[in-house]
């Protein structure tokens, strides 16, 4: 799961190079509109995030392109993140 992580982060990065160092992009992908959500690279450490991470990887699998996709409604992630 770490690579998958790896492999993610690298290329959302590279599509968003206006993304401040040391933060990341994700999509909140449920719900009628996905929202794009600049995470810091802490969140790597929060629990329920890593959960989250692990749903992504199940329901996506390891062949997602570009910004990483999460299969949760924004106000989710929101909550998760305490934003």
């Amino acid at each position: 799961m770490l690579r998958f992580i790896a492999r993610k982060l690298q290329s959302s990065l590279s599509l968003s190079k206006k993304i401040r160092e040391g933060h990341f992009v994700v999509i909140a992908a449920e719900g009628q509109e996905p929202k794009r959500f600049v995470i810091k690279l802490d969140h790597l450490k929060n629990r329920d995030f890593l959960k989250l991470l692990k749903r992504a990887e199940e329901k996506f699998g390891f062949s997602q392109e570009g910004v990483l996709e999460l299969p949760c409604l924004a106000d989710e992630l929101q909550s998760i993140l305490r934003i």
